[in-house]
């Protein structure tokens, strides 16, 4: 699954439990195939709601639109705007 993450990019440092070192690298579509597991930083300091979704399209969207494979990253500038920003998107 190519997974990707819209505005930022993810930083890999590690692959199945093994530290990348030297090898590290900053992407922002990460191919995962079966099986593996991989560690990403990544530096939030935009705030927004951020899509983060496998870009196989079948995985994450359908006629009834975004499903499955598909998830937010929620960013807000201070941790006492939380509850405001959840309202405002239940709202």
């Amino acid at each position: 699954h190519p997974w990707h993450l819209h505005g930022m990019p993810m930083r890999v440092v590690a692959r199945d439990g093994w530290e990348l070192g030297a090898a590290s690298f900053t992407c922002d579509t990460l191919g995962v195939n079966p099986g593996e597991r991989y560690d990403v930083l990544i530096d939030a300091k935009t705030p927004g709601v951020w899509a983060f979704h496998c870009h196989i399209l079948p995985h994450a969207e359908g006629a009834n639109g975004m499903f499955g494979m598909v998830s937010t990253l929620i960013i807000v500038p201070k941790k006492e705007h939380v509850d405001a920003i959840v309202a405002a998107l239940l709202a």
